[in-house]
């Protein structure tokens, strides 16, 4: 069960994941256009959504001058947690009716970044399978929100994620953080070692730097199959 209706002919979800620094919003961009170009209908949402109310504690959470909850990254994985699946809670309802129009639903973000982000706070991989699998549960079994067809974890080596964020201004408390940063790309990386629908998209190789078409051509391989002939 991961909130869908067994039997009925249903789109396709696809998140991208991924730390700052790694080329998402642009990839984004070129899975939309590449997808209108294709003539194939598609729906986009990013997460977490900070102006609706159900983003109410993942602000105050976020909030590293005024949060009632004190430094983010000694708040509890399974607490701070929370505050983000109520907010995906809510999105579900709209996310399993495109779906259930057969439409192509693309996301910015989803349950992967609590993975990524809360799970680089367990250091031990059993406490972070633990906590990731308890995370499924929660999502996927109780509050029946819609699984991904494919996490798309885009990557970069950190010495390219710290050029880039020193070039970026407003990122949020975690992802200003480098150490932060590190062990979610870790966690990130362990994600797509152990569960089938997250796949890691390197944006470095051979030591050289990818062209975001270049990225955009792999990101694309890994779901036509998904997209029907």
């Amino acid at each position: 069960m991961d909130g869908r209706k067994s039997g009925d002919k249903l789109g396709k979800l696809f998140v991208f994941e991924g730390v700052d620094g790694t080329g998402k919003e642009t990839q984004l961009n070129l899975f939309k256009k590449r997808l209108l170009s294709e003539g194939l209908r598609f729906k986009f949402h990013a997460f977490p959504r900070y102006n609706k109310p159900s983003s109410y504690f993942i602000n105050r959470y976020l909030d590293d001058l005024e949060s009632p909850y004190g430094d983010s990254d000694n708040i509890s994985p399974y607490m701070a947690s929370l505050f983000y699946s109520l907010d995906r809670a809510d999105a579900s309802f709209g996310i399993k009716r495109w779906l259930e129009n057969n439409d192509v639903v693309v996301l910015d973000r989803y349950t992967g970044s609590n993975v990524g982000h809360q799970g680089a706070k367990l250091a031990d991989d059993n406490e972070r399978k633990k906590y990731t699998d308890w995370l499924f549960n929660l999502e996927y079994e109780i509050l029946q929100i819609p699984k991904p067809d494919l996490n798309i974890v885009l990557d970069n080596p950190m010495d390219v994620v710290k050029r880039r964020l020193t070039e970026r201004q407003n990122s949020d408390a975690h992802e200003a953080n480098f150490d932060h940063i590190q062990k979610a790309r870790e966690s990130y990386l362990w994600a797509a070692k152990n569960y089938d629908n997250f796949t890691v998209v390197s944006g470095v190789e051979n030591d050289k730097e990818l062209t975001p078409e270049e990225i955009h051509e792999r990101v694309w391989e890994l779901t036509r199959g998904d997209l029907g002939p």
